[in-house]
C-alpha cells in the first residue's frame, strides 16, 4: 500500500470513527433529552395534579364546618352509637348540598361509619369536640374521583388516574380501572404510557394516590423525528470531510516526497549536513529547526541540567505547601504526580489502607511489568520488621533522643524510608504513609505510595526527593484530620455529643424550606428528663451530666441517618425527624421514651444505679403547625402537657382544624 493510500485511509479513519461515535452519543443524548422533556411535562402534570386536588379538597371545607357542628352526630359519636352515627351521616350525606361523602372515625382513627359515593375523593378533614374531648373525626368530600381526573386531563393535557386505598376512583385511560396504580413505564389495556405516582397525605382513612401519564408512542415519534435529522446533517459533514481528506493527502505527498532524503540522514545521526530548504512552507521551517537542532544540543544539555536543579529546589519548596493544605486528596494527587515528575518515573500511584481517609491516585499507564515492580515495592513497604519494633522498644527503655516527644514514638515510625525493588530492567521504589490522625492516637500506616520506571535505577537524590515527599503529604493528611475535627466540635455539644443550638435552628429551616418546596412533612420531637434538678439536688452535678450523656446515647441510637438529634438546651432535647408525619414522630419517640424508661445508670457514689424518665411532645408541620415557630412551640406545648399528665409519657399535638 503506498503513502498516499494509507494516508487517505488514516484520514478516513479519524473522521469517520468519530462521526460514528458522536452519531451514537448524540443518538443517546437525543432519547434522553426526549425522554427528559416528557419526564418533565409529566412531573408539571402532577404537581398541577396534586394542586388541583388541594383545590378540590378546600372546596369540601363549607360542607365539612356544616356537618362538623351537627348536634345530632356530635350527639351521637359522645355516646359510641354507631348505628346512630352511621343514620346520622346518610341523612346529612342527602342534606347538605355538594356533599358527596361522609366518613366518620373515632378518635383512634378507625372507621364507624360512611355515607355517599365510595368514588369520592379530596376528603377534608376535622375534628368535632365537646366539653375540651375530642370525639373524633369527620371527612367530607365533594368532588368524585371522575370529575376530579377529568379536571386534571382538561389542564395538564395528560390522562389521569385517582386511586383510594386499592381501589381506582377515576381515570381517563379507558377500561383501565382494573390496572394497579404506579409509576414508571406502564401497559394499561395494550397500549403503553410513561407516568409518575404521588400519594397524597391523608389524616384519615385510606391512602390518597394520583397518577398522570402520557402516551409512550408520541415519545417514539419524537425521537424518531430528531434522530433522522442528526443523520442527515452528519452524512453532509462526512462527505465534505472525505473531499478534503484528498485534497489534503495530495498536497501532503509532494512535500513529504522531497523532505524524506533529509530526513533518512538525520535518522543516522547525521547532524553535520544542513536540510535542504526550498519555499516558505511549514516544511521549510521543519528544514530549518533542524539546522538549528545540532548546534544548540549541547547547550540544551547543560540547561536541562541546570534546570533539573531548580525542580528540586521547587519541588521542596511545593512539599512544603502541602503540610498546609486542607484538601486531602489534592495533596495526595499532587504528591504523586510531583514524585513521578521529579524522579522521571513511567508511572506512579497511592494506595489507601481506609478509604474513608484518603482515596487512590494514579499516575501513568504502565505496562505489566511496570505493574509487577509496583506491587512487589508496595508489599515491601507494607512489611513490619520484627527488628523495627525491637529498635522502638530498646530507644523507649533508653529514653533514646530519637523518640518523638509529643507522641512517645521513635523517629523511624513516624518516617519510615522508601524501598527499593528491582525486577530484570525495572526499578520501583515504595514508601509508607505514616500519620497520626486525632489528638491522642499513635502514629499509623494510612497507605503507600509507589513509583516505577523502566531501565534506568533511582539515584539517591531521587531517593531523597521521593521520602520527603510522602513526608509532606503524610503531614497534610494530618492536618487535614485535625481541620475536620475542629469543624466537627462546631457544630456539636460538648458534653451529650448531640448537635448543639445552632446547628438545631439551621437544619430545621432547611428541612421547613424543603418541606415548602416538595410538599414533604416534617416532624419534630421535643423532650424533657423528668425531675432533673431533683437528680442534680440529690447526687450532684456530675451525675447529671452522665444523666444527660447516657440519654442523648439512647436518642442517637433510635434515630434514623437523616434525623437530627440535638441538645435543645439544660435537661431539654429535641429530634428533627424528615419526611415524618405526625403518626410516625409519636410511634418514634414512643420508642425513645421506652429506651430512656428501660436506663440503669451507674451511681458515681458506687451505691447501685439510677432510673430516669423522660416526658416527649411531639408535632408535625403541616398537620399541627404552619411555620418554624408555630412548629416549635406546638411540641412545646404537647410537652408540657405531658408532664401535666404524669410524666413519663408522649403527648402529640392539636391538629390544625377547620374554620368555623
Amino acid at each position: 500500500m503506498s503513502f498516499r493510500s494509507r494516508l487517505l485511509l488514516f484520514f478516513m479513519i479519524i473522521v469517520i470513527v468519530p462521526m460514528i461515535a458522536v452519531a451514537l452519543v448524540l443518538f443517546s443524548i437525543t432519547a434522553d433529552s426526549e425522554t427528559g422533556k416528557a419526564d418533565a411535562q409529566i412531573a408539571q402534570g402532577l404537581r398541577a395534579a396534586l394542586a388541583i386536588y388541594d383545590s378540590d379538597r378546600g372546596a369540601a371545607r363549607a360542607e365539612l364546618a356544616r356537618i362538623v357542628r351537627d348536634r345530632q352526630l356530635a350527639t351521637a359519636l359522645a355516646r359510641g352509637d354507631r348505628a346512630a352515627v352511621t343514620a346520622r351521616a346518610r341523612t346529612l350525606q342527602r342534606k347538605v348540598p355538594g356533599t358527596l361523602r361522609i366518613e366518620v372515625y373515632d378518635t383512634s382513627r378507625r372507621p364507624i361509619a360512611s355515607a355517599g359515593s365510595a368514588d369520592a375523593v379530596a376528603i377534608s378533614v376535622a375534628a368535632p369536640s365537646s366539653g375540651g374531648r375530642r370525639l373524633g373525626y369527620v371527612a367530607v368530600s365533594s368532588t368524585t374521583g371522575t370529575a376530579y381526573v377529568d379536571e386534571v386531563s382538561r389542564v395538564t393535557g395528560l390522562q389521569a388516574r385517582v386511586a383510594r386505598g386499592d381501589r381506582i376512583a377515576g381515570s381517563t385511560i379507558a377500561d383501565g380501572a382494573g390496572e394497579p396504580l404506579r409509576s414508571g413505564d406502564v401497559t394499561i389495556e395494550r397500549h403503553d404510557y410513561r407516568g409518575r405516582v404521588a400519594s397524597v397525605g391523608e389524616p384519615v382513612g385510606p391512602a390518597t394516590r394520583v397518577g398522570v401519564f402520557e402516551d409512550r408512542s408520541k415519545l417514539a415519534s419524537s425521537i424518531s423525528h430528531r434522530r433522522i435529522l442528526i443523520a442527515v446533517i452528519l452524512g453532509a459533514f462526512l462527505l465534505l470531510a472525505l473531499l478534503s481528506s484528498i485534497v489534503v493527502v495530495r498536497a501532503l505527498q509532494r512535500q513529504v516526497a522531497t523532505f524524506l532524503d533529509a530526513a533518512r540522514r538525520l535518522a543516522r545521526g547525521d547532524f553535520s549536513r544542513p536540510v535542504p530548504i526550498e519555499g516558505g512552507d511549514e516544511f521549510a521551517q521543519l528544514g530549518r529547526e533542524f539546522n538549528n537542532m545540532s548546534g544548540q544540543l549541547a547547550v540544551k544539555i547543560e540547561e536541562v541540567q541546570r534546570k533539573r536543579g531548580e525542580l528540586e529546589e521547587t519541588i521542596r519548596r511545593v512539599g512544603e505547601a502541602f503540610a498546609a493544605g486542607l484538601d486531602r486528596q489534592e495533596m495526595v494527587n499532587i504528591a504523586v504526580r510531583t514524585a513521578v515528575e521529579a524522579c522521571q518515573a513511567d508511572v506512579g500511584r497511592a494506595l489507601p489502607l481506609d478509604i474513608r481517609r484518603m482515596k487512590s491516585a494514579r499516575v501513568g499507564d504502565g505496562s505489566p511489568e511496570l505493574q509487577a515492580a509496583l506491587e512487589a515495592a508496595e508489599r515491601r513497604a507494607f512489611e513490619i520488621h520484627l527488628e523495627d519494633s525491637d529498635s522502638w522498644l530498646a530507644m523507649l527503655e533508653a529514653g533514646s533522643e530519637d523518640v518523638d516527644g509529643d507522641s512517645g514514638e521513635p523517629t523511624m515510625a513516624r518516617e519510615r524510608r522508601p524501598v527499593r525493588v528491582t525486577q530484570d530492567s525495572y526499578h520501583a521504589m515504595a514508601v509508607p504513609l505514616m500519620a497520626r490522625l486525632a489528638v491522642g492516637r499513635a502514629v499509623e500506616q494510612v497507605g503507600v505510595v509507589s513509583i516505577a520506571r523502566e531501565g534506568r535505577d533511582f539515584d539517591e537524590g531521587e531517593y531523597d526527593l521521593f521520602a520527603y515527599l510522602a513526608g509532606q503529604a503524610a503531614v497534610s493528611i494530618e492536618n487535614v484530620d485535625l481541620h475536620e475535627t475542629v469543624r466537627r466540635q462546631a457544630l456539636t455539644d460538648e458534653l451529650t455529643g448531640l448537635y448543639n443550638l445552632r446547628h438545631f435552628h439551621d437544619t430545621l429551616d432547611a428541612e421547613l424550606e424543603r418541606q415548602r418546596r416538595f410538599g414533604t412533612e416534617v416532624g419534630l420531637v421535643m423532650l424533657d428528663i423528668d425531675d432533673f434538678k431533683r437528680i442534680n439536688d440529690t447526687y450532684g452535678h456530675q451525675q447529671g451530666d452522665l444523666v444527660l450523656i447516657e440519654v442523648a446515647r439512647a436518642l442517637r441510637n433510635l434515630s434514623r441517618d437523616i434525623d437530627e438529634p440535638a441538645r435543645y438546651g439544660g435537661e431539654e432535647m429535641a429530634v428533627i425527624l424528615p419526611q415524618t408525619d405526625a403518626a410516625g414522630a409519636e410511634l418514634l419517640a414512643e420508642r425513645m421514651r421506652a429506651a430512656v424508661e428501660a436506663l440503669q445508670i451507674d451511681r458515681l457514689d458506687g451505691e447501685g444505679t439510677l432510673g430516669v424518665t423522660a416526658s416527649f411532645g411531639v408535632a408535625s408541620l403541616p398537620y399541627n403547625a404552619q411555620d418554624k415557630a408555630a412548629l416549635i412551640a406546638e411540641a412545646d406545648a404537647a410537652l408540657y402537657r405531658a408532664k401535666r399528665a404524669g410524666k413519663n409519657r408522649v403527648a402529640r399535638a392539636e391538629p390544625v382544624t377547620a374554620e368555623s
